[in-house]
């Protein structure tokens, strides 16, 4: 699938166009990290202190998707005891 796309896009677009498209995409994910690094720098700094007052903890960095559990059926759970 992937090489069907690949050839598709050599046909409909020169170099220059696949170039330009890769340069757009790799400066969206560096406008994603310096987004993620702005926000961390701002937790941080709003969880300073000011003169005159106590220190607050720094929560920890909530991860961006939380991975659901996984359920195990009873079939499955046995199959992992060996006796």
């Amino acid at each position: 699938m992937r090489t069907a796309l690949r050839t598709l896009e050599g046909l409909l677009l020169d170099g220059g166009g696949r170039t330009a498209r890769r340069n757009a995409w790799q400066a969206v994910l560096e406008d994603r990290s310096r987004a993620r690094a702005r926000a961390e720098a701002e937790r941080l700094l709003t969880a300073m202190p000011t003169p005159g007052t106590a220190l607050r903890p720094v929560a920890a960095p909530r991860p961006a998707i939380a991975a659901a559990p996984q359920a195990v059926s009873q079939a499955g759970a046995g199959a992992l005891q060996h006796g």
